[in-house]
């Protein structure tokens, strides 16, 4: 006999009691390879002490439904926990919000203390959950043990930013048992460079969990008497559904909603592999084809190092040279903020790569700092650098950079050492405005080393500036 107020001690309880009294068959087992059975969610999120998780799903896959399955499961098992729902849009609160209601309707609906409203309840053993709207204000003014974002891509970045100091530990009861404070954000990951692709990368950069499924994941059993060739699901589950599948989502309803979408739409907002990158500046940048790794450069060819100056902002350094086949090569890369000029160069000077000669660099450092009356090129030069630094128009850069990466004739001219992480990353994410302006956005992040790039570009055939008489 299974006990709605028992908590479960086990991963099958756990299954069982949500098959019982939630009547949700939650798949357990991964379809494609690197991604996670959805029941991987609910497992981390319900066993103390639970930690910080990102679910990367599907349209329709499940992902409200299973975080108002979580927050229904620690109101009943954790006894005085504080929950909170945030979504995109309070429109998107309240999905999982009435979700939640359908369980706490019919299973606990005498338990509730004081005034049942419209976006918050509490129980007779402490434990309440409420929504909460799409602002800085709501956010800021909560301390919760659980916080479960929903749709963070539609989320204003203040807001989410504003969250990240909402949760806190608590005692659960007298049994002495503690509450883990956590967040969890949900979305299907649109657009390269949003925000849902910045949780995903931070995520990964401080071993965060992402659980991420796909349309495979949660797709019912096929039938045995579908024929497989004929159907136009086959390319993309190659079979796994008659063997492996276990979802709810049927198979017709998957391949209607296939046959009135566009590829790229499919495979990014269902089958959950790369965001689109409508806007991204450089979208025929692909890993496969432009990282390398060990790739030496021609020992005889001229290296040139890249600046893009800054104190608060990054100081942005690239080295860039020939490789061996003809290409050119961004062979390793230099980021810190709030050191001075000479300290960066000390820096530098610790690369294997030796004395660069040759630097190109934004036409700001040239100009007089107020404190030592000498510009950043006239340190360089100083140093024994020759430095080119002529102006162009940002849309002339990027196009030179777009024309070597996927020329209009032969193989791409522009590659990227796999230590290079950072500029990697600016060129999947580099976009452009929401306002579709001719200019990339200037998000502080991805830009100053694709500024650094951008002025080899412009300058590296031009011949050195002639020293200024101050």
């Amino acid at each position: 006999m299974i006990d709605l107020d028992q908590p479960c001690r086990d991963e099958q309880q756990l299954w069982n009691w949500m098959e019982h009294f939630l009547q949700l068959r939650v798949p357990r087992q991964a379809v494609c390879p690197g991604h996670h059975p959805p029941f991987d969610y609910i497992r981390r999120a319900y066993f103390e002490p639970a930690c910080d998780q990102v679910v990367w799903a599907p349209r329709g896959g499940g992902k409200t439904q299973l975080g108002a399955a979580a927050t229904f499961l620690d109101l009943l098992h954790k006894p005085g926990v504080q929950i909170c729902l945030l979504g995109g849009s309070l429109e998107q609160s309240l999905r999982m919000w009435n979700h939640l209601q359908r369980p706490v309707s019919r299973w606990i609906q005498d338990r509730l203390q004081g005034k049942h409203t419209a976006r918050r309840i509490v129980l007779d053993n402490g434990s309440v959950a409420g929504v909460l709207a799409q602002s800085q204000r709501s956010v800021r003014g909560v301390r919760v043990q659980k916080l479960r974002c929903d749709e963070v891509e539609l989320f204003d970045p203040r807001v989410w930013e504003a969250a990240q100091l909402a949760t806190r530990s608590a005692a659960a009861d007298d049994s002495g048992q503690t509450i883990a404070g956590v967040i969890e954000a949900f979305s299907t990951l649109h657009e390269s460079g949003g925000l849902m692709s910045q949780i995903v990368q931070s995520a990964q950069e401080h071993h965060i969990p992402v659980v991420r499924w796909c349309l495979l994941e949660v797709l019912q059993r096929c039938a045995p008497e579908r024929d497989c060739q004929t159907c136009g699901l086959h390319e993309d589950c190659r079979g796994v559904a008659k063997l492996r599948c276990e979802g709810f989502v049927s198979i017709d309803d998957a391949l209607a909603m296939k046959q009135r979408v566009s590829r790229q739409q499919w495979e990014t907002e269902m089958l959950c592999r790369r965001p689109r990158r409508s806007r991204s500046v450089f979208p025929t940048f692909l890993r496969a084809a432009h990282v390398v790794e060990n790739l030496q450069p021609r020992l005889d060819g001229p290296l040139c190092l890249a600046i893009d100056f800054g104190f608060a902002n990054p100081f942005a350094c690239l080295w860039i040279g020939p490789a061996a086949g003809g290409q050119l090569l961004v062979l390793d890369e230099y980021v810190r903020s709030m050191l001075t000029l000479e300290q960066h160069c000390l820096q530098l000077d610790q690369r294997p790569w030796g004395m660069v000669r040759d630097i190109c660099c934004d036409p700001a450092g040239n100009g007089r700092n107020d404190q030592t009356a000498l510009s950043n090129v006239q340190l360089l030069r100083a140093r024994g650098h020759r430095v080119r630094f002529g102006a162009s128009r940002i849309v002339e850069g990027l196009e030179l950079i777009r024309r070597d990466l996927d020329p209009a004739i032969g193989p791409p001219r522009l590659l990227i050492d796999a230590r290079c992480q950072n500029l990697i990353t600016a060129l999947e994410n580099y976009r452009y405005a929401d306002n579709q302006s001719e200019l990339p956005l200037k998000d502080g992040v991805h830009d100053h080393l694709i500024d650094a790039l951008r002025y080899y570009y412009v300058n590296h055939n031009a011949q050195p500036m002639a020293a200024r008489r101050y």
